[in-house]
């Protein structure tokens, strides 16, 4: 198996984890320091460094939205496997009791509706063709090597374009409470 985090060797595991995590701070830095001009040059040697263990990754859902989804599609198009968080939350590589830090990955053409959550959290785009929405709109196409912050609470939405998107996400604060999406009544500009 290579250099695969699923290999029985502890060495290699912590190696590939450190690489991953040393290739986030490089991109969100640059992404901070370089916000007009978004590094997909950065987004790619992220995705080089997830594939190392992509094989690991436990995907899971919301279990707020496995209750209720927004729509019959919408389980079909969306999961997120974590990197490091909690103990007690989903299956993850590492554990942290402080942050949440994992992928996002929506299917082509779905919408993760309106959502909001006390964790701090930003995104990190791997993918280019995605839609970010916060608060009053309006959306916003970003490029991949794009850094997205919502703070705690704001109301956001996301929309795959024609291929699948896939985003780094890092939660930070309440991770204990999940997202919960916003009325089903509530409309977003534009949405379809």
């Amino acid at each position: 198996m290579g250099g695969s985090i699923t290999h029985p060797d502890r060495a290699a595991r912590a190696a590939a984890l450190t690489r991953f995590l040393h290739a986030l701070h490089s991109a969100l830095a640059d992404a901070a320091t370089n916000a007009v001009a978004p590094n997909a040059a950065g987004a790619l040697s992220l995705v080089a460094e997830l594939d190392a263990f992509s094989l690991a990754l436990a995907w899971t859902q919301n279990p707020n939205y496995r209750r209720r989804p927004p729509d019959p599609s919408f389980l079909d198009n969306y999961g997120y496997a974590v990197i490091a968080g909690p103990a007690d939350g989903p299956p993850a590589l590492a554990v942290h009791p402080h942050l949440a830090l994992g992928v996002l990955l929506l299917g082509p053409h779905a919408h993760y509706p309106i959502h909001a959550h006390p964790a701090t959290e930003v995104y990190y785009t791997l993918t280019p063709g995605g839609e970010w929405w916060r608060d009053d709109g309006p959306w916003r196409a970003e490029p991949a090597g794009t850094a997205i912050h919502h703070p705690p609470n704001v109301r956001h939405a996301t929309r795959a374009g024609a291929s699948p998107l896939l985003a780094v996400y890092l939660w930070s604060g309440d991770l204990a409470t999940h997202a919960r999406l916003a009325d089903p009544d509530m409309t977003l500009p534009d949405l379809i």
